[in-house]
């Protein structure tokens, strides 16, 4: 009767569910460095708020934030505190760690977290391969490169820029992709992890048609790769999300 009671006792006590926080993802109204978050969100299935900052508000914001960068996250708890901070790549990492309940996204293993980095430090590198030529033909940017202000060859740069990252570059990084991709359905094995939302970002930006002298076709030639996008919109969160 004892043991009755003690069960009777158990099975009633109420279940604590921990609130979840309210977030606030605040960037610009296009995708780039701020979309791997997003979907980390979304396929998380964490609700945020999503902020899309107009340029002439960023003026008034920018003194704001912790570097004077674009994306911020802000977490307020339910105990009232709060996280205010920078870096879409930690951004990236931290949601995956905290609101993933599965703990497939970002695992704590450390063999799986070295595959996933380093496809991160890849995508890493094709970035910086590519910005002498998009930030050279970007309104004045041109200057950092020590170029004047009033620069006569800028346009024909950009262009030879932009093809020679096309002809060169994309092909080695898309090699690299391409080995990754032939072992699995995803970079890292058979589970989507955060190193195939940062790649996807990444790379469809490459099919938009948004930059001057780089074709929307221009990942055709690596089936692939393109095969690996395709299986990505696939995926009920990310079609969804994308409207597809």
């Amino acid at each position: 009767r004892q043991q009755q009671q003690d069960n009777r006792t158990s099975t009633s006590r109420p279940i604590a569910v921990a609130a979840m926080p309210k977030i606030t993802l605040s960037y610009f109204n296009i995708e780039a460095a701020a979309e791997k978050v997003r979907l980390a969100l979304v396929m998380t299935g964490t609700e945020f708020e999503d902020k899309r900052v107009s340029f002439e508000e960023w003026g008034e914001m920018k003194p704001t934030t912790p570097y004077g960068q674009l994306p911020v996250m802000r977490i307020a708890e339910d105990d009232g505190t709060e996280k205010y901070f920078a870096g879409s790549t930690a951004m990236l990492r931290y949601v995956a760690r905290r609101f993933d309940a599965n703990g497939t996204l970002y695992p704590a293993d450390a063999d799986a977290t070295l595959q996933i980095e380093e496809v991160i430090g890849l995508s890493e590198d094709m970035a910086r391969a590519w910005q002498p030529a998009l930030y050279i033909g970007m309104g004045d940017r041109h200057t950092m490169f020590g170029h004047p202000q009033d620069w006569p060859d800028k346009a024909a740069a950009t262009q030879r820029l932009r093809e020679t990252f096309i002809a060169e570059s994309l092909p080695k990084f898309m090699g690299f992709f391409t080995k990754k991709l032939e072992a699995g359905p995803f970079f890292c094995g058979d589970k989507l992890t955060i190193a195939d939302l940062q790649v996807l970002t990444q790379l469809r930006y490459y099919t938009k048609g948004v930059a001057d002298f780089v074709p929307k076709e221009c990942l055709q030639p690596y089936p692939v790769v393109t095969a690996w996008m395709d299986r990505m919109h696939a995926i009920p969160e990310i079609k969804a999300w994308y409207k597809l």
